[in-house]
């Protein structure tokens, strides 16, 4: 009987896995069917998805592989974690003497590490004609970039004839990951055309770049013209901003945005979002609710909702998702001990903030930050340890920062432990000569000696050095849905 045609027999090979790839290869073979060029292309593009290796096998069986099967081999490498191996399969099929097509050079250029080879690359685009093409253009946009030439990047730009929206959006991007936020918003102002991505590249920059209120002031912009979809990486940047600004208006109706398209669950990353959102406005019932709404939880999500409730004070419901996660199957990161130590700390829990940080190490070979150690610190110090406190600083692999030899200095200052607090206090000075309340601390611990000449050196040394007063600020929502900041003064 003659064989069915070959579309027939691959029409679900796009929906399988690995398992079943390999399965239908060998039924494949078993049949004949594998001497169809357009069998083996599909297979070994469906190969390429899942496993490079066995892609490589079956494209060095092929006598005379096409221009798709080059293509899916540069492509099927670009997303490696060796991607460099697609610029030698490109370097291999010229040797063959197959032209590149259309679709070659946005995977090759994704291939180079380097912006010596990539300009190699730029220089093959020129020769075989493909410098107007817009697809072309925004990879290079995007790649330059991401190797950290920016003005490369921004040259191919103002040179191409040729550019769409992608590229548009891509040296946004660009702009905004090198810091150069203000260059990003004009350009972005000058678009003929914005599309969701354009939106959620300009607000994503503002947040990487720490500045909330923007993000938050073009996220209204956005809502008011309705001018492209709230995608879901957008809104996970909004609420960042919402979240860091204390922006609770803002992020609620984000949240019945969400609600009002009908999701009854919540996806991860929007799902993550929210519950960091609503912790850090301080509404750990709204976190959890969301929390218990997500079908599925990774190690962020659970380490949010730790650090939300641990940020919050509940210590022990922080301790309990904590073993929860554990029981669920899922390991914990570095991040994850942080929220568990902070959740010590607040609690004033040592033994178990003890228990957790050596776990941290020999359970979970997670090694030790200085956010960790600055936990332990704080923790110790301000439950009077302040010599096992003081003990752990000096075993750190890493230099002690001003924020953990601050901690000891207050802690030492709240148990009367004045005479190291004194060498905290002088550690602390000498790395942030600048910071206000590092003085106050050392002269509070001189007071409490009655040391009046010390207290006296730390003025004279303020006025030499020019320290002033930082002032704080305060963000206020209003009934305006927009938040204030208000200016206050130690």
């Amino acid at each position: 009987m003659k064989p069915p045609p070959p579309r027939f027999r691959l029409s679900l090979i796009g929906r399988s896995g690995l398992k079943q790839a390999r399965q239908i290869h060998a039924h494949l073979i078993s049949l004949g069917l594998v001497s169809y060029t357009y069998v083996t292309s599909r297979v070994l593009a469906l190969y390429a998805l899942h496993d490079m290796a066995l892609a490589h096998q079956l494209f060095a069986r092929i006598p005379q592989p096409t221009i798709f099967n080059w293509n899916t081999m540069i492509r099927g490498f670009s997303d490696t974690a060796r991607p460099h191996r697609g610029l030698a399969v490109y370097v291999g099929m010229r040797r063959h003497d197959v032209f590149p097509n259309m679709h070659t050079f946005p995977f090759t250029i994704k291939s180079c590490t380097g912006v010596p080879v990539l300009s190699q690359v730029h220089g093959q685009v020129f020769k075989f004609g493909f410098d107007l093409d817009v697809f072309v253009t925004s990879s290079l946009v995007k790649r330059y970039s991401d190797l950290g030439a920016v003005q490369l990047a921004s040259k191919v730009f103002d040179e191409s004839s040729h550019r769409n929206v992608v590229c548009w959006t891509s040296l946004v991007t660009g702009y905004c990951s090198h810091g150069l936020v203000d260059k990003a918003r004009s350009l972005f102002d000058h678009m003929p055309e914005r599309n969701g991505a354009s939106w959620s590249a300009m607000i994503t920059g503002y947040v990487q770049n720490e500045r909330h209120k923007e993000a938050i002031e073009l996220f209204h912009e956005l809502r008011e013209c309705s001018a492209a979809e709230l995608n879901d990486a957008l809104l996970v940047s909004a609420l960042s901003a919402c979240a860091s600004l204390g922006a609770l208006e803002e992020g609620r109706w984000i949240h019945s945005h969400i609600d009002a398209k009908g999701s009854t669950h919540y996806g991860l990353e929007l799902g993550t979002a929210l519950v960091d959102f609503y912790a850090k406005c301080g509404f750990v019932d709204g976190a959890r609710e969301v929390f218990d709404k997500m079908p599925r939880k990774d190690v962020t999500a659970w380490s949010a909702m730790i650090m939300g409730l641990a940020l919050n004070g509940h210590s022990r419901p922080a301790i309990s998702v904590f073993s929860e996660m554990l029981k669920q199957g899922v390991a914990p990161n570095a991040i994850t001990f942080i929220g568990v130590l902070a959740a010590c700390n607040h609690g004033g829990l040592v033994d178990e903030g003890r228990a957790h940080f050596e776990s941290m190490v020999s359970a979970y070979a997670v090694r030790p930050t200085i956010e960790h150690y600055g936990c332990m610190v704080d923790l110790l110090s301000r439950a009077g340890h302040t010599a096992e406190a003081e003990g752990l600083i000096e075993s750190m692999p890493m230099e002690p920062d001003g924020v953990i030899w601050g901690a000891l200095l207050n802690g030492c200052r709240m148990h009367g432990h004045f005479k190291r607090g004194e060498r905290a206090g002088r550690r602390v000075i000498e790395l942030e000569p600048a910071h206000f309340g590092r003085y106050v601390g050392l002269a509070n611990v001189y007071a409490s000696m009655k040391r009046w000449d010390g207290v006296a050196e730390l003025r004279t040394a303020m006025r030499k050095r020019q320290v002033t007063t930082t002032p704080g600020w305060s963000s206020i929502g209003h009934l305006d849905d927009k938040t204030h900041r208000q200016k206050e003064t130690q």
